[in-house]
């Protein structure tokens, strides 16, 4: 939506995809952090097994298969790290959080020109058709099979958003402004 609140549709089509690509820059933001808490877990659970095994182990000798065991899924998570869905997800979700704050950038500065009225009405279309394209490509280059959807990190997504729209430009961040 224009600042003033008197935009074009056409104005407003643009804000509209603005607010998107916020929106949808800080929900992959939390899907890479809630990716990188499992990592985190992971490699927690690997170096509390693989350095109290052997000790425990040599404590109480009776339970050496449980130890044995223990050992053996954290050389498995080790060994596995790499296909660890997690891992893959955390790695594709910091690109494209990278790659979607830096078209945000170039977004948010041809804002300004489109408010200022300095396009006409199909300028700013083409404006818009490519900012959706470039958000399509990179969210089907980094997540083809598509982000799973959390209603929760959903809204927490909408009201960072909102947050930025209004302390930046004096406005919410919804679609409605």
């Amino acid at each position: 939506m224009s600042e003033a609140g008197t935009g074009s549709h056409e104005q407003q089509i643009y804000w509209n995809q603005l607010v998107l690509v916020k929106v949808v820059a800080n929900y992959v933001r939390r899907y890479r952090d809630e990716q990188a808490y499992w990592i985190s877990r992971i490699g927690l659970f690997k170096a509390i097994v693989t350095s109290s095994t052997i000790g425990a182990w040599a404590i109480w000798k009776d339970y050496a298969f449980v130890w044995g065991v223990l050992l053996g899924a954290a050389q498995v998570l080790d060994a596995a790290k790499d296909y660890i869905p997690q891992t893959k997800h955390r790695r594709n979700a910091s690109e494209f959080v990278a790659a979607l704050e830096n078209i945000f950038i170039d977004a948010r500065f041809e804002w300004h020109g489109i408010f200022s009225g300095r396009y006409p009405p199909d300028d700013i279309m083409e404006r818009w058709r490519k900012l959706a394209k470039l958000l399509n490509e990179i969210e089907t280059k980094h997540f083809p099979d598509g982000l799973p959807s959390k209603e929760s990190r959903q809204k927490l997504a909408e009201g960072e958003a909102q947050a930025y729209f209004a302390s930046t430009y004096g406005v919410g961040g919804s679609n409605n402004g």
